[in-house]
């Protein structure tokens, strides 16, 4: 499959996936850019490292501005706070290029990934 094609696919994907999976969607986004910029940390891929934190830092404000706090009480809250830590972490990262922390946002933003992606698989998910 061609670049072109694969890119269509997704296009595609995100243009008719339900807001559940929308959410599930960047986190695969995040963790991809999470990954690769653990790539380019071990390899010293400078170019890779800047483009790479910069869209995981993308992703998470994507997440952060999908929240509506209005509607989703206590849980909204915890989330802008976690996403907001995760931010920071970025941050951090950026400057230091911590190895360990960016392997320990990775594992926890795993972790969200599947509990959304759980929910949206779930019946009546479309209420989500």
């Amino acid at each position: 499959m061609s670049y072109a094609a694969a890119s269509s696919y997704r296009d595609m994907e995100v243009l008719s996936a339900p807001p559940g999976r929308l959410v599930v969607i960047v986190y695969d986004f995040l963790l991809v850019h999470l990954r690769r910029t653990g790539i380019a940390i071990d390899t010293g891929n400078t170019p890779l490292f800047s483009v790479s934190i910069g869209k995981a830092e993308d992703g998470l404000s994507e997440l952060m501005g999908g929240i509506d706090r209005e509607r989703g009480g206590s849980v909204a809250d915890e989330l802008v706070a976690l996403y907001s830590f995760f931010l920071g972490a970025l941050v951090d990262i950026r400057a230091t290029k911590n190895r360990a922390l960016l392997a320990r946002v990775a594992s926890q933003v795993n972790v969200l990934r599947d509990a959304f992606a759980e929910i949206a698989a779930a019946p009546n998910a479309s209420a989500a």
